[in-house]
Formats: C-alpha cells, sequence, structure tokens
C-alpha cells in the first residue's frame, strides 16, 4: 500500500526509533537495550519511546540512560489508546526518525497508525513471539492485515517463526528478515570453571548432587508442570538429582503444589526471581527449558550454552535452531514428561558425554550467535529497510 511518506535522509546518521509499550524485565526489552546500545554511533542515533514507562522492578531504561541514548516515557495507561497515539504523533512529527522499529502490543498497533499519521520514512514491526497466547480475535485479525500493508519490513529472531508472521499476521514474505539474538561474551572464560561450591552449599546442594535448572517466569506457556512430572520420574530412577527453579510470577503457587502433589518438594529448590542468574548457572549440571508455546530463540538457552551447559529442552519455536540435538544437548517433544525425563537421564548418565555438549554449546555460541554478529545483522537489515547501502561486515553477518 503506497502511503505518504518523508524520504528517508541521504546521508548522516540513520535516525531509528524503536517503540514499545514497556521496559519490563524480559527478553525482548533486554534486546531493545542491548541493540539502542550497541549501534554503530557513526550510523545509526537510535532512540527509544515507552508508550506506558518502567514497569516493575527493571534497569533496561536505566541502561539506555546511562549510555546516552535518548528515552521518553509517554507513562499512558495500557488502555489509553487515544492518549498513546496522540502523544506519539507529536513525539514523531518533533524528531523526524528514519525507520520506526515497533515491538510489542500496542506498540505494534498504535505505533504503525502514529508512523502512517507523521509520515514516517519506514516502518518496521520486530516480532519476538511464535505465536500468541490468546488466539486472536476477528477484529485483532482484520487490523492485523490492514497494518501489514503500511509496514515496510518485519524482523523476526527466528526462521521458526516465518509461517506465523505470515500466515497469522499477513505480512508479505519478502518483507520477513531474521536477526537471531546473540549473547555477550565478556564474562565467558576459556573453559568452563566447574561449580560455584560456595553457591551450591549456601542452596542446600552438596557436592554429590546433580542439579537440573531452569530460570523461566512461571507462566502457564513455560510448562514448569511438565518438568516437575518429568522430575517426578528422574527422581523415581535416582536420588542424587535436584531440581532448581529460578525465577517468580502468578503459576508459582501452583507449582509448589503439584511439587507437593507429585511428593518431590524436598527435592525441588524454588529460589524466586534472580538477579546472579550467570553465578547460577555454575551449580547447574542440566540446563532446562520446558515451554510448550509462545517460545521463539529464548536468551536463557543461549547464555546457559555460553556457560558451558547442555541444554535440554521442548522443541518449540526456535529452540532447534539453537540447540543441535544430540551434539550440544536434547531437543523432545513439549509436554511429554517421559521425553524429557528420559532426556534428563540419558545426558545425567554419561559425564563425559554431557561436557562434551557443554563444550560443543560453547562453540556453537561463539561461531553463531555473539551478541556482535547479532548486531551487525540488526544494523544490516535496518539499513537494508532504510534503502541505504549496507556495509560490507554486516551484510556477511546477515547471510546475505
Amino acid at each position: 500500500m503506497r502511503r505518504p511518506r518523508r524520504p528517508v535522509r541521504p546521508d548522516g546518521p540513520l535516525r531509528v526509533l524503536f517503540v514499545v509499550p514497556h521496559m519490563a524485565v524480559g527478553g525482548a526489552e533486554r534486546h531493545a537495550a542491548t541493540l539502542l546500545t550497541g549501534f554503530d554511533p557513526e550510523r545509526f542515533a537510535g532512540s527509544l519511546v515507552c508508550l506506558q514507562g518502567q514497569r516493575g522492578p527493571g534497569t533496561h531504561i536505566d541502561v539506555l540512560r546511562d549510555a546516552g541514548v535518548p528515552v521518553v516515557e509517554l507513562g499512558r495507561r495500557g488502555r489509553d489508546v487515544a492518549g498513546m497515539l496522540l502523544d506519539l504523533v507529536r513525539h514523531l512529527r518533533r524528531e523526524q526518525p528514519d525507520v520506526v522499529v515497533l515491538r510489542g502490543f500496542n506498540a505494534e498497533t498504535v505505533g504503525r497508525v502514529a508512523g502512517v499519521l507523521a509520515r514516517v520514512p519506514r516502518l518496521a514491526v520486530w516480532v519476538h513471539n511464535c505465536g500468541d497466547v490468546d488466539p486472536h480475535g476477528r477484529a485483532r485479525r482484520v487490523a492485523d492485515r490492514l497494518l501489514a500493508k503500511v509496514t515496510d519490513a518485519v524482523y523476526g529472531v527466528a526462521h521458526a517463526q516465518r509461517p506465523y508472521i505470515t500466515c497469522e499476521l499477513g505480512h508479505d514474505a519478502d518483507k520477513v528478515r531474521i536477526v537471531h539474538n546473540g549473547t555477550d561474551l565478556g564474562w565467558t572464560t576459556p573453559e568452563p570453571s566447574g561449580r560455584d561450591t560456595e553457591l551450591a552449599h549456601a542452596l542446600g546442594v552438596s557436592d554429590d548432587e546433580l542439579v537440573i535448572g531452569t530460570a523461566a517466569v512461571m507462566r502457564p506457556e513455560k510448562d514448569q508442570a511438565t518438568l516437575l512430572r518429568a522430575f517426578r520420574r528422574v527422581v523415581d530412577a535416582r536420588s542424587d538429582v535436584r531440581l532448581v527453579l529460578a525465577g517468580d510470577g502468578r503459576q508459582r503457587p501452583r507449582l509448589e503444589a503439584l511439587a507437593d502433589e507429585l511428593g518431590v518438594r524436598e527435592r525441588v529448590l524454588f529460589l524466586g526471581r534472580r538477579e546472579d542468574v550467570p553465578r547460577l548457572l555454575r551449580v547447574f549440571d542440566v540446563f532446562t527449558l520446558s515451554s510448550k508455546t509462545v517460545e521463539c530463540f529464548p536468551m536463557s538457552v543461549l547464555e546457559a550454552m555460553r556457560a558451558g551447559l547442555p541444554a535440554v529442552c521442548t522443541d518449540v519455536g526456535g529452540v532447534a535452531e539453537m540447540v543441535d540435538d544430540g551434539v550440544t544437548g536434547r531437543v523432545v517433544p513439549r509436554e511429554d514428561p517421559e521425553a524429557l525425563a528420559a532426556a534428563f537421564l540419558e545426558v545425567l548418565a554419561d559425564p563425559a558425554r554431557a561436557r562434551a555438549m557443554g563444550l560443543a554449546g560453547r562453540r556453537r555460541v561463539r561461531e553463531e550467535f555473539t551478541l556482535q554478529r547479532s548486531i551487525e545483522r540488526a544494523q544490516a537489515v535496518i539499513e537494508e529497510t532504510a534503502g541505504r547501502p549496507v556495509r560490507e561486515t554486516d551484510a556477511l553477518a546477515a547471510g546475505r
């Protein structure tokens, strides 16, 4: 669909504005902060508009401001769509960005309408999910398809998203570009440094116990219930294994009750939200993620692989693009506690193979999923969207 728009500036740094609903602690929010602080300042002038504000505890906005990235918090309530729209149109007209990147509802809807009204040169949507927890109603589906016509590019984080982006959201396949997430290697030692016994003992884990661990918010789609049922089978097979759950959320009381019901409560540690996950990973022998839907390219799995842990995960979203089944860990069907338990027991039974899987995962991260590589890919697709020439190094990183 042709729409009235300003031209992109022919030279100077591209003005790239990210619009997000909020900056709560989460993978997608961290992704936006990481990109904006990592862009080449000679080529990009990044900024961010937060429709609501920094919801709950978190430091993403502080990180951006400390790095000199301009941040505007509109402070609107989630249902104040008219207020969001008016404020955002004013901001876009004043700041004159070249490319506006939108992620999350309401940003994707309000942001594209505002972008059209403000005659923004290029509108892009960054999709971080492979589906929706609740199916879209008819009105939302119609809106998705109308807004897809004014969208210049769609960025995803996993190839597994393509059917969702094209079939469910209604975008043309030739508008889709994939930019895998990446992780910072800054704190990674050349070799895994072994268990953090001080922290393990503080948690009540003895030296002769093995630990299956995860770090995820406790929501239904993360499906820690299947993980607990799988762990019941692990405990039936061997008595030297602990399960550590880092994360909090509305499902926690139900999960604690399920652990009691399954008779494994004494073997499970519910740690709540942790700020020391990189250190906590050094207590784990196996990392797991048991999600059943929505998950796309989870940073928690990348960080576990970076730490040298074998990853045993369910086959959801782009997980199979990260975990090489049988090489860096195991990928099993979702919502299948028997298969998940069998994978745990297989990895735990062979410490040498588990270590080899962990080392293979570290190599895979270093070769394919570094933060710098992800930033270079992002720079390439944004410059492509703007119609600017793409730097050779970025083009190579983007696989062009």
